[in-house]
C-alpha cells in the first residue's frame, strides 16, 4: 500500500505508541482537535469522522479518511501522533479502535449495486452457495483463486459472480474489457486465467485494442465498489462477498484458504471479518 496522506504530511512523527500504566485524572470529554488536524480538515484533505477516549488518560483517538482510506490518530495536548497504540500486554489497540468507531461498509448495498449494473460473469449451479468475486485479469491470487474454486464449480457445490477490474497492470484495463466485450465473457475469462502466465503474472487473454466507452464506466463502478469495501483502502483482488454466520453480506480480503472456500461450498456459514 502506499503511504497514507497523513503519514506523508506528517513524517518524523512517531510510528509506534507504547502504552504504559499512566495515572492522573482524565482529560476533558471532547478537547479540541490537534492544530495540523484541524488545518488538514479545513483545507480538505481529509474528513474526520469520529473522536474518541482511549484507555490512555488525556489521549484522544480520531478515525480520519482521505481519498487513500481511512486510519486512527492520535492527539493530546495539541499533539499528533500517527501510529499504532500498542498496550502493556501486546494488545494492538488502533485495530480494535477502528472496528469499534470506523465507518462500515454496506456490503448488502454493494452487491444489489452490482446485479443492477450487470457485466457480472456467473458461472455456477443455481441455488449453490454464492460468491461475488473482484478479480483483475493479471491477478496471479485470482489465478489461484480460480483454480482453487473451478472443481467446486463444476461440480455444482459452489456459484461465481465474476466482478471484473483492470488496475494492476498496464494492459489490466484493455484485457478486462476484452473479457466483458467478448461473445462468450465466461468463456474468456476461463481462456484468461487456464494460460496464465505466471512466471510474468500476466494474463492470457489478449487485450482489446480499443477502450469501449461504456465499459470503462462499467469498470471503475467496479473498482469504485471494490474500494468501499475495506475502510482502510486496503481491499484488493481477489476480494470476495460472502454470506456470513449470520447470513448477511460480508467480505473476505486477499485469498482465502482452501479449507475456508471448501467449507463455504459445503454450506458452512462463516463469521464476518472483524470490520464487516
Amino acid at each position: 500500500m502506499k503511504p497514507s496522506l497523513l503519514r506523508r504530511c506528517l513524517a518524523g512523527l512517531g510510528a509506534l505508541i507504547l502504552v504504559w500504566p499512566a495515572f492522573g485524572a482524565a482529560p476533558a470529554s471532547s478537547p479540541a482537535l490537534p492544530p495540523m488536524l484541524a488545518s488538514l480538515a479545513a483545507a480538505g484533505k481529509l474528513k474526520v469522522l469520529s473522536q474518541f477516549a482511549t484507555e490512555v488518560p488525556g489521549l484522544t483517538g480520531y478515525i480520519v479518511s482521505s481519498v487513500e482510506g481511512t486510519q486512527v490518530v492520535y492527539g493530546e495536548r495539541g499533539y499528533l501522533f500517527v501510529g499504532h497504540l500498542i498496550s502493556p500486554q501486546g494488545a494492538d489497540l488502533t485495530d480494535d479502535y477502528r472496528d469499534r468507531y470506523g465507518p462500515k461498509a454496506d456490503y448488502a448495498g454493494i452487491v444489489k449495486g452490482l446485479d443492477r449494473s450487470g457485466h457480472l460473469i456467473r458461472e455456477g449451479r443455481s441455488g449453490a452457495p454464492l460468491l461475488y468475486v473482484f478479480a483483475d485479469p493479471n491477478c496471479i491470487f485470482c489465478y489461484h483463486f480460480y483454480r482453487m474454486a473451478e472443481p467446486l464449480v463444476t461440480s455444482g457445490r459452489l456459484q461465481l459472480r465474476w466482478v471484473m477490474v483492470g488496475f494492476l497492470q498496464s494492459t489490466s484495463a484493455a484485457k478486462a474489457t476484452a473479457i466483458l466485450s467478448a461473445q462468450d465473457p465466461r468463456g474468456a475469462l476461463h481462456a484468461d486465467e487456464d494460460r496464465f502466465d505466471t512466471a510474468h503474472e500476466s494474463g492470457a487473454i489478449v487485450p482489446a485494442r480499443t477502450q469501449v466507452a461504456a465499459l470503462q464506466t462499467v469498470l471503475k463502478a467496479h473498482l469504485d465498489a471494490m474500494d468501499t469495501i475495506d475502510a482502510t483502502g486496503a481491499a484488493g483482488t481477489p476480494t470476495l462477498l460472502y454470506r456470513d454466520d449470520h447470513g448477511h453480506w460480508s467480505a473476505e480480503i486477499g485469498l482465502p484458504t482452501q479449507d475456508w472456500l471448501t467449507r463455504y461450498a459445503a454450506g458452512e456459514r462463516l463469521p464476518a471479518r472483524p470490520n464487516g
